[in-house]
């Protein structure tokens, strides 16, 4: 009797666990089935131009203390680049997260970045990334500050056309859990380890994390730059993910609601 009791309860963890599953995924890719990608390269470009003007205000401070500066502005042009759209998660409420639990009922979309706009060439080779390091910031591949180790830079090369092989639903990027891309396949979130060159599934890559108090800490994100035309510094350089100011939220007006 106990073991049918157990078989049951563990049937009812698991419906729940998958409709849980089912529903977040479900809304990530009804969110990029609706969205328009011509409004958010034009979000992405602004910051771009304001990441770009800030670092021409501050490369000569940045001179008189430094030999050689590792910083230059991009000055890309998204409308001329071949591009994939990539939508951004992140994590948030983490603070008490335990590896029995379903991460994916921990994922919202990241309204800081929204979308991530990847570069790439004809053979789906990348380029270069928006956002990934820095909001408003382009990396460069071809950049050594960046992209230092020619390992590094070839995986990350292929990162999209690996992960294209897949015939992936969704391509996610959470720069949350430790900047990896992430994708949708059928009912599934996959995590695309780019040093391994593999993927496994969204719970099984996080309960073979060596922490957890990494992914408990996950929950805090990076605030955007300020330069000079703007508000003084936030008094803090993180706060808590899905704590977007509305002036900072890049999610385009008709899809505000969805996105919650």
């Amino acid at each position: 009797m106990k073991t049918r009791n157990l078989i049951i309860v563990l049937f009812i963890f698991c419906c729940q666990n998958g409709f849980s599953q089912h529903e977040i995924i479900t809304k990530l890719k009804d969110f990029y089935a609706k969205s328009d990608l011509n409004c958010y390269e034009e979000k992405i470009q602004k910051d771009l131009n304001k990441f770009d003007c800030w670092l021409t205000d501050t490369l000569p401070l940045l001179k008189k203390d430094f030999f050689q500066v590792p910083y230059r502005p991009s000055n890309i042009d998204l409308r001329k680049e071949k591009k994939v759209f990539v939508l951004a998660v992140a994590l948030a409420n983490t603070e008490n997260y335990r590896f029995d639990d379903n991460i994916y009922d921990y994922l919202i979309i990241d309204s800081l970045r929204t979308f991530i706009a990847v570069c790439v060439d004809e053979k789906m080779n990348v380029k270069g990334f928006t956002d990934v390091d820095e909001i408003g910031s382009y990396g460069d591949l071809k950049d050594d500050f960046y992209y230092y180790k020619n390992k590094q830079r070839k995986q990350l090369r292929q990162v999209i056309r690996n992960i294209n092989k897949e015939n992936p639903d969704l391509i996610l990027y959470c720069n949350d859990y430790f900047g990896t891309f992430l994708y949708i396949k059928g009912n599934k979130i996959y995590a695309y380890n780019v040093s391994r060159m593999n993927k496994k599934e969204f719970n099984e890559d996080a309960r073979e994390c060596p922490d957890i108090n990494m992914i408990r800490k996950s929950n805090m994100i990076l605030c955007p730059y300020k330069n000079k035309y703007e508000s003084d510094s936030h008094p803090m350089f993180y706060r808590n993910t899905g704590h977007t100011p509305p002036n900072e939220v890049r999610i385009c007006p008709p899809l505000l609601e969805l996105a919650k």
